[in-house]
């Protein structure tokens, strides 16, 4: 269920208000009304059910009622590594990827980058990402931010991220690259690192070295994707395959 963000620490039988962009989103956009019940969390994070008590333009005011079960996480610890696509392709990218259960992004400029190149690591533009990734975890109900890192080069992320569990390089349809399917991992316990390039596709130093590194090379069949098509396709086969969207969902 979607849920509204409270600066600060709340408590059961607590009296407190929203105030800027989260009531002004209450009022117009949800529309909720004096004495109807919803969803907040606050900064602990603790996600409560609580009660509007009135509402101006700016504000609303609310009682906490209970405190709510945080709804689980994805039993895969899966994250997206982004060679920087255009603009617009990147925000959906972290909108959708938060929603479908990304745990983490490493966001860097891939040698066929084109238009981002100096922005992963500027403070103001990865607080716009920021922004997007927390606006979708309320959209989806999701109980933590994703983690998002900014670096200058795959190799600045490469030093600074140690390869942990199986890492996945996405790759062109080749005879010798298998699909993410054809391949067998144990399917609870262990971390996926997903590598997705830019529109302008991979240089093949860069898939060498993430290869020699320890990252598998793997593909999505035979036909030629858009970089954000391409990521949310590959996140919805890994949560499939080994998350909570599919065939193993219902077991632990």
């Amino acid at each position: 269920m979607p849920y509204f963000l409270y600066e600060g620490r709340l408590a059961c039988g607590e009296k407190a208000e929203l105030k800027g962009s989260e009531a002004d989103h209450a009022s117009k956009s949800r529309r909720l009304r004096i004495g109807e019940l919803f969803e907040v969390q606050d900064h602990q994070p603790q996600r409560f059910e609580a009660k509007v008590l009135a509402k101006s333009r700016n504000r609303l005011s609310f009682i906490v009622k209970k405190l709510l079960k945080p709804p689980p996480e994805s039993c895969l610890q899966l994250e997206l590594w982004q060679a920087l696509p255009r603009e617009k392709a990147l925000e959906f990218i972290l909108q959708k990827g938060t929603e479908l259960g990304v745990s983490g992004f490493v966001l860097f400029p891939g040698r066929y980058s084109q238009g981002m190149r100096h922005q992963p690591k500027q403070e103001e533009s990865l607080q716009r990402w920021q922004r997007i990734c927390r606006e979708a975890c309320k959209q989806s109900g999701r109980f933590l931010f994703p983690e998002l890192k900014g670096y200058n080069s795959l190799d600045e992320a490469f030093e600074n991220n140690p390869l942990q569990g199986v890492g996945w390089i996405l790759c062109s349809k080749e005879d010798n690259t298998r699909t993410i399917s054809e391949h067998e991992f144990p399917l609870r316990g262990i971390q996926h690192q997903l590598l997705i390039g830019p529109e302008g596709g991979w240089h093949q130093d860069e898939i060498n070295t993430a290869e020699n590194m320890g990252w598998k090379r793997v593909g999505l069949g035979p036909r030629i994707m858009r970089s954000e098509t391409a990521a949310l396709s590959a996140l919805s086969i890994l949560q499939y395959l080994y998350g909570d969207m599919g065939r193993h969902s219902q077991k632990s």
